[in-house]
């Protein structure tokens, strides 16, 4: 009894993380980060207190258990042995004294210990999220809160493009002569809202899935269709280029994906609904068009030829492209892109101009922080946890998994994959509350190889049998 008290609070807590860090700016700002790190710390050392009192071990993969620990391993050495600590006042990297001068160490201790705990707390919650998505009851209500996460920040992103706002609601607004067109919802960059907003709408399409396909209350798919047509409008409002064609791609990979199995469900007089529907929603998203200013991300694609090739990412990438052989096997440790690009860009031939917090290309970056080394160690985790997923659902799904998971499993792969995608030309995945939902999902997806999954079918037939 004590010991599902405490997981149950690990639970909400870390549900409590996955509603605040979209909310608080996506976690961009020290302080959202701050606080996104407490929750998540919580809910990690709640769940250890419940493991502790029931007497069992997680129920992880073995793999995964061996990536996240050599991942914090890599990270924390890099920390211990950081070489010098960087002044940005002065531009000037301040030696320090470490533990062995001749091995790799981070250029920047500060920048990679605060790296370093945000990146425990993050693995950490995959191993959480493995265990989590062995309970049928618990996966079912994240994904219904992360239905209801993506519809809220898109409703807020519609509001404020209807209104015309200038800053984010509850944020002052810009000086007279500043124009800021870049925020959207809570996120200050519109490409990390798209890319956040891509990463749970598939969700919320599988929400309505389910709900045609299980004969759900017409309240409840009232409710999950509205939110999905909030959540695509959305997107569609929304002025990255990137994030639209990626939202474009993974609606092709879900129509591919469930379209037949939709039309075979279906009767004929629930496909004319069905259709009526769609024609429905397409006339309300003409109209919704003129009060959320659709022009906007029309013009950008109008302008497209233009400024992609003149793009500054492109030259940032063409300096970062020249560093790599110095990154080396260990990298120059987490999170210090932004301590070494300016050097690097002010000896190019052709800098990129402006300030770079990030670089527009995430497996770059990663390689620069990370080396060889940590970056194979990351690609095993992210690629590998979808490679995992991709194969349980080939082998399981049909025979041994209920219902609610086979509609789940392949919008959490593409999900990621979208993710993935956009990482190619911009920096979601150094976005913490981008992090937090991918990390939910590698979670899901490491976990759908666990023999718990396969026996809760198996349980319930037993059931079924011993009832007859």
């Amino acid at each position: 009894m004590t010991s599902a008290i405490f997981r149950a609070a690990s639970c909400w807590i870390f549900f409590a993380a996955l509603i605040y860090a979209p909310w608080a700016y996506g976690a961009t700002t020290p302080g959202s980060i701050q606080i996104t790190n407490w929750i998540l710390a919580a809910a990690l050392v709640l769940w250890a207190i419940e493991l502790l009192i029931s007497g069992r071990r997680p129920r992880c993969p073995c793999l995964l258990v061996l990536l996240t620990a050599a991942l914090f391993c890599l990270a924390g050495w890099m920390v211990l042995n950081a070489r010098s600590i960087y002044d940005p006042d002065f531009s000037v990297f301040v030696p320090l004294r470490n533990v062995a001068p001749r091995l790799a160490g981070s250029v920047d201790y500060a920048i990679s210990a605060a790296w370093m705990i945000r990146g425990a707390l993050l693995l950490g919650a995959i191993l959480f999220i493995a265990d989590l998505s062995q309970s049928s009851r618990w996966l079912l209500r994240l994904w219904y809160l992360i239905g209801l996460v993506a519809g809220s920040i898109a409703f807020l992103g519609l509001l404020q493009k209807a209104t015309g706002a200038e800053m984010i609601f509850w944020q002052p607004p810009p000086p007279e002569d500043v124009r800021v067109t870049t925020f959207f919802a809570t996120y200050y960059y519109h490409g990390n809202a798209g890319a956040f907003l891509n990463s749970v709408w598939p969700l919320s399409a599988g929400l309505v899935i389910r709900a045609f396909t299980n004969r759900s209350h017409p309240g409840m798919r009232a409710v999950w269709v509205s939110l999905f047509f909030l959540t695509i409008a959305a997107v569609l409002a929304n002025t990255s280029r990137m994030a639209q064609f990626v939202a474009v791609v993974l609606m092709v990979a879900i129509c591919v994906q469930f379209g037949p199995m939709l039309l075979r469900r279906l009767s004929g007089a629930e496909k004319s609904v069905a259709l009526v529907g769609a024609l429905a929603i397409l006339l309300a998203l003409i109209a919704l068009a003129q009060a959320a200013h659709f022009e906007q991300p029309l013009n950008r694609w109008q302008s497209a030829s233009e400024r992609i090739p003149n793009d500054a990412r492109w030259l940032a990438s063409r300096v970062a492209m020249r560093a790599l052989p110095e990154s080396g096997f260990f990298g120059s440790g987490p999170g210090t892109f932004r301590a070494i690009f300016p050097a690097y860009n002010a000896g190019s031939a052709n800098p990129a101009p402006g300030i770079w917090r990030f670089l527009h290309e995430d497996y770059l970056q990663t390689l620069m922080e990370w080396g060889w080394l940590g970056s194979a160690l990351w690609g095993l985790l992210f690629f590998g946890g979808i490679i995992v997923a991709i194969r349980s659902y080939q082998r399981y799904a049909r025979t041994e998994w209920t219902p609610r998971r086979r509609v789940l499993q392949p919008l959490v792969i593409i999900a990621l994959i979208g993710v993935a995608l956009h990482a190619v030309v911009d920096f979601p995945l150094q976005i913490e509350s981008i992090q937090l939902y991918a990390a939910t999902y590698l979670g899901l997806c490491w976990g759908s190889g666990l023999s718990q999954w396969r026996s809760e079918v198996r349980d319930q037939r037993s059931e079924v049998r011993a009832s007859h």
